[in-house]
């Protein structure tokens, strides 16, 4: 609305623009153009561009570059930054030293040139001399993008033309040296790493003896051997060491589209036999990559399941109460008396760079310290009436001398536990109020149970009598009889249950038994 009432009263739209910059964009895509001036260059053309044409002042401009960057995508941070100013309206127009400075794609250049015409932006590029504010500039500007994507493919297939004729003769490429290699910087190829070559055929004997990633990535971390870039191992990059094919001295490339990239045919990929010495024999590595084979089909099988040689009770159920990290099950120690061998845990830092000190624990321990826990918890339940704030219930909780060396509970965990024992917590499940009645009669039970009973039968009786009678009663009759049968039944039946879970709940018979379940060793 205010564009066409500035249109309408005969003002430039410019006028409006006035508070707005002109953007220089300069980039260059390699160290060399960098080197040689290429971007100041650009920028002493495009300030005196603008400076001595557009009459331009100099606290109006303001310039964007990316040095090193390719052109054939829009992930530049100085192309970023211009384009996001662009949308917000503080740009007036672009300028370039030649178009394919900003883009070489038609497709990304019509994406970029839709932001500039919705924002009123004009765009410059001086080399070919043209200015998309008239529609012969514009049209120019899509003719020219055309031949300078075509003059980018072309480019590109010569590279790759020439990158796949030194891959055939076996030459390196100037990828990053995988782990175990170095480069040789006078012989001009890969060579084996003087450290890393020792832990490499170290992984690969314990790959082939323990036929497990996670295993010699565990030892890795916990023995403090980063991988090439100073991290840690994981499962997916003790894989991808083993699988790389260079391991034993072959060289494959034109692999996948880009560094993470989807995998290429089969017939576009270069592999050069015995390029490199080996870092492992062929015969290992062929062995390796078929433990691994093997592995991956049998979990890809319909119904596989991961057969688990030994049973662990608390794993992923302890956390590490100095740096918050899963404790893992290590082992099994030695077998007891009784044939049960009970499993050891440590903390999981301690496979990745020995972070923590915290020391490990046992079923023995563990299951001592629930069993005993458990019981405190029915002592506590018994005992409502003498808990009033969490204070009280951590005291109840730990009254029991097997707790001892129990510090503190988890304020979180302490709160919940005393919602959950006084019916705060809003859960139909867990939030009812707990029955305080003392020891039921027992025969007062029998005579609710057999009261259900003798319900359920005038119940069924009434229903036979409504149904097969010759002088049936009304319905309106047998509905009253039914309704008011069934509310007592429902009544009765609560009240059964009531007092059947206050004679368990005041039982000192499960304290008795979990004592009993509780041993040390």
């Amino acid at each position: 609305m205010a564009y066409a009432a500035l249109m309408k009263s005969g003002m430039r739209p410019e006028a409006e623009t006035d508070n707005r910059i002109t953007a220089l964009y300069v980039r260059v895509s390699t160290g060399y153009q960098v080197d040689k001036d290429s971007l100041p260059f650009q920028k002493k053309e495009l300030e005196n561009y603008c400076k001595h044409v557009l009459h331009i002042e100099s606290d109006k401009i303001e310039i964007f570059e990316d040095a090193g960057k390719s052109g054939k995508n829009m992930n530049r941070p100085g192309f970023e930054r211009m384009m996001k100013k662009v949308r917000f309206g503080q740009v007036a127009r672009v300028v370039v030293y030649k178009i394919d400075r900003i883009t070489r794609n038609l497709v990304d250049f019509s994406l970029m040139y839709d932001d500039f015409k919705y924002n009123r932006v004009t765009f410059i590029s001086l080399n070919e001399q043209f200015d998309t504010s008239s529609a012969i500039g514009e049209a120019v500007l899509k003719i020219i993008l055309v031949f300078a994507e075509l003059e980018r493919k072309l480019t590109s297939e010569r590279v790759r033309d020439v990158m796949i004729g030194r891959a055939l003769s076996g030459q390196w490429n100037g990828a990053r040296m995988p782990y175990g290699w170095d480069w040789d910087s006078v012989a001009k190829c890969p060579k084996h790493h003087n450290v890393e070559a020792v832990y490499a055929r170290m992984m690969y004997d314990m790959y082939e003896d323990t036929h497990s990633s996670c295993r010699v990535r565990d030892y890795c971390n916990s023995h403090n051997i980063p991988t090439k870039r100073g991290g840690e191992w994981t499962s997916k990059t003790v894989s991808d060491f083993i699988r790389n094919p260079m391991n034993k001295g072959d060289y494959r490339y034109n692999y996948r589209e880009s560094a993470r990239g989807r995998k290429k045919p089969e017939n576009e990929v270069v592999y050069v036999k015995g390029a490199f010495p080996p870092l492992v024999t062929p015969a290992q590595w062929n062995l390796c990559n078929r433990i691994m084979d093997e592995n991956n089909a049998n979990k890809r099988n319909q119904g596989f399941s991961h057969k688990r040689k030994h049973c662990h009770i608390f794993s992923s159920l302890i956390v590490c109460g100095k740096c918050g990290a899963n404790f893992q099950a290590v082992k099994k120690d030695k077998m007891r008396a009784n044939g049960f061998a009970p499993s050891i845990y440590r903390c999981g830092a301690k496979f990745r760079k020995k972070a923590c000190d915290a020391t490990g624990c046992s079923d023995v321990l563990l299951g001592d310290f629930i069993f005993n826990y458990i019981s405190s918890m029915i002592y506590a339940s018994a005992n409502r009436r003498r808990i009033a704030t969490p204070t009280d219930l951590e005291k109840v909780l730990l009254h029991d001398p097997a707790l001892e060396n129990v510090s503190c509970i988890d304020s979180d965990g302490l709160l919940d536990t005393f919602s959950l024992l006084f019916g705060h917590t809003g859960d139909a499940t867990y939030g009812a109020s707990l029955v305080t009645a003392t020891v039921s009669d027992n025969s007062e039970i029998e005579e609710l149970r057999q009261r259900v009973v003798k319900l359920n039968r005038a119940l069924e009786r009434l229903k036979k009598a409504y149904l097969f009678s010759d002088n049936a009663m009304s319905e309106e009759e047998y509905l009253s009889t039914k309704h008011s049968l069934e509310a007592e039944n429902i009544m009765t039946e609560n009240k059964l249950k009531n007092l059947s879970e206050s004679q368990f709940e005041s039982s000192v018979s499960e304290i008795d038994f979990i004592k009993s379940s509780s041993y040390k060793n």
